[in-house]
C-alpha cells in the first residue's frame, strides 16, 4: 500500500499550525473579505482568476456532462455535480468555486437548464489545515447544506491504494491546485532509477481516475506553473489533455508557487497553465501498464500522415542509438502529432 511519509503529514500539520487561527476571523465572512488573510493561503494562483476557467470546462451551462450523454432517458428533475479538490490546504478555492456556481445557475434559472445541486469535497492530507477549513467555514457550510448544496473538508492520502475506498467513481471534476507539482518537486530531489516518469506519480494518477465517474467525459484539472507535465501527458488513463494558458495579470507578487519550489519559477515565471484531462474509460488501474509505450519501435519506412517523411528521413544521418531511443521515439512521436507540412 503506497501512503504519504508520516515525516510528510508532520511537516505539512507543522505548517499550517503556524498560521493564524481560523477563529481570529468571522466564519461568516464573505470570501472577498478574506483574499489577503495570510490563514488563507493560496498557491500558484489565486483562486479567483480561474474560477471562471473551471466553471467553462464544466460545461457552457455550468450543468455536468453526464447531463449530455443521457439520450433515450428522461432526466430527473433535479440533478447533483460532484467535484473533489485534493490538497486543498487552507485554500479557499473550493468554496468561492461553489458560490459561483451557485450564482451562475441562479443567473442561469430563466433557461430551461436541469435544476442543480453541488456537492464539492476539499481534501488534504493535514487535518490540521482540514480542522481550521471546518472552523472557518462552518456558518457558511451549514447555510450551503439548507439550501441543499454541500461543502465538506475531509482528510486524505491522495497516495493510498485503496481501491474500495468511498471515493470511487464519485466525482465529475477532480481540482489539483498544488498537489502533483509538489510531487514533481520531492520525486526531483529523490529521483532514482531510470524511470521515465516519477514512481510517486503512478499511485496518485490511478487514483485520480478511480475516483473520476465514468461514461460522463469527467476531468481532473491542474493548474501549474509548468509548461508540460510528461506524466500526465503519457499516462493512458486520460483519454485526452488540453493545456489552458491562464491570464496572470490579476496575481499578485507575493503568491507562493511550491514552498521551496525555485526551480518552478524559472520554468515559467509569468504564466500559469490549467490542464484538462480527460478520463479514459477503458483504462484498468494496476492492471494496465501506467504510461503509453515510449520505444522507439518506428521502423525505417514509418511514416508521418501529414508531411509523408518517414521515420528514416527524419533521423537523417544520426542513428537513434546515438541518442537514445527514448528521445528520438518522443521526438518522432511529437513530429507526428504536432507536423503542419
Amino acid at each position: 500500500m503506497s501512503n504519504q511519509k508520516i515525516k510528510t503529514k508532520d511537516y505539512w500539520d507543522e505548517f499550517y499550525s503556524q498560521l493564524p487561527s481560523a477563529g481570529t476571523q468571522s466564519s461568516g465572512s464573505s470570501v472577498a473579505e478574506n483574499d489577503e488573510n495570510p490563514s488563507d493561503l493560496e498557491w500558484i494562483i489565486p483562486q479567483t482568476v480561474v474560477l471562471d476557467t473551471i466553471l467553462s470546462l464544466l460545461s457552457p451551462s455550468g450543468q455536468s456532462p453526464r447531463d449530455t450523454i443521457q439520450s433515450g432517458e428522461q432526466k430527473h428533475a433535479s440533478n447533483t455535480i460532484n467535484l473533489l479538490e485534493i490538497g486543498c490546504g487552507v485554500s479557499q478555492l473550493s468554496i468561492s468555486l461553489l458560490h459561483m456556481l451557485i450564482l451562475h445557475h441562479h443567473q442561469d434559472a430563466t433557461s430551461h437548464a436541469i435544476p442543480c445541486t453541488y456537492n464539492i469535497v476539499a481534501t488534504d492530507v493535514s487535518s490540521v489545515c482540514i480542522d481550521h477549513n471546518r472552523e472557518r467555514d462552518s456558518a457558511c457550510m451549514t447555510s450551503l447544506r439548507n439550501d441543499g448544496h454541500r461543502l465538506k473538508y475531509e482528510v486524505l492520502d491522495v497516495l493510498r491504494n485503496d481501491a474500495s475506498t468511498h471515493h470511487t467513481q464519485q466525482y465529475d471534476m477532480i481540482l489539483d491546485k498544488g498537489t502533483l507539482d509538489t510531487f514533481l518537486f520531492r520525486s526531483k530531489r529523490t529521483k532514482k532509477g531510470t524511470s521515465t516518469h516519477p514512481p510517486i506519480l503512478t499511485p496518485l494518477l490511478n487514483n485520480i481516475h478511480r475516483w473520476l465517474r465514468c461514461e460522463c467525459k469527467a476531468k481532473y484539472i491542474i493548474i501549474s506553473p509548468r509548461p508540460k507535465i510528461m506524466a500526465v501527458r503519457d499516462f493512458r488513463g486520460f483519454a485526452s489533455v488540453r493545456r489552458i494558458t491562464i491570464d496572470t495579470a490579476a496575481m499578485s507578487s507575493d503568491v507562493v508557487l511550491v514552498k521551496g519550489n525555485s526551480d518552478i519559477s524559472k520554468l515559467s515565471k509569468s504564466e500559469v497553465y490549467l490542464y484538462e484531462c480527460i478520463k479514459n474509460d477503458c483504462y484498468h488501474p494496476d492492471h494496465d501498464a501506467p504510461y503509453r509505450d515510449m520505444e522507439c519501435n518506428a521502423n525505417d519506412e514509418s511514416l508521418c500522415s501529414t508531411c509523408g517523411i518517414n521515420f528514416k528521413e527524419f533521423l537523417g544521418k544520426v542513428k537513434a542509438r546515438d541518442q537514445g531511443e527514448v528521445v528520438w521515439a518522443r521526438r518522432w512521436k511529437n513530429h507526428c502529432v504536432h507536423c503542419k507540412a
